[in-house]
């Protein structure tokens, strides 16, 4: 079950997805970002999700073995067609360490959920043109 602590912590960070040209955006959960709406409309999509394969339950795993679920995620994500952006969350605390993931177009939020899920994370981050940026918790969150 998720603590308030690590909710706490989702709540001061910044997802940051890197578009093709390099430029780095901001997403922070409640806030609506106008540079996201411009980059989702270049693209053509309506929709981001940001997810990671790092740290599974909020337990922190040697760099080596995140790596290579964050390897496992990449070749997931391609397999099943989907177009990701770099992504990064990037916490305000300084003693926590940023963590790599993806920042998928288009995805539906249940199969982003569904894939959170599969990588062992709590929660993913959903953004939609126009909107703002929400956390939303997977089952693993409520165990």
């Amino acid at each position: 079950m998720i603590s308030n602590a690590t909710l706490r912590g989702y709540a001061a960070t910044t997802y940051g997805v890197t578009g093709p040209d390099g430029t780095l955006l901001g997403l922070r959960l409640g806030s609506h970002s106008p540079a996201t709406d411009r980059l989702l409309r270049q693209l053509g999509a309506a929709s981001l999700c940001c997810l990671n394969a790092w740290n599974p339950l909020s337990r922190r795993l040697p760099a080596a073995r995140n790596m290579a679920a964050h390897l496992r995620l990449k070749r997931d994500l391609a397999a099943r067609g989907l177009h990701a952006l770099a992504h990064t969350g990037i916490p305000d605390n300084p003693h926590w360490q940023p963590e790599p993931g993806f920042a998928v177009l288009d995805l539906e939020t249940e199969k982003a959920i569904r894939l959170g899920e599969t990588y062992g994370q709590y929660a993913v981050v959903c953004y939609r043109r126009g909107e703002t940026a929400d956390l939303l918790l997977t089952r693993l969150a409520r165990r």
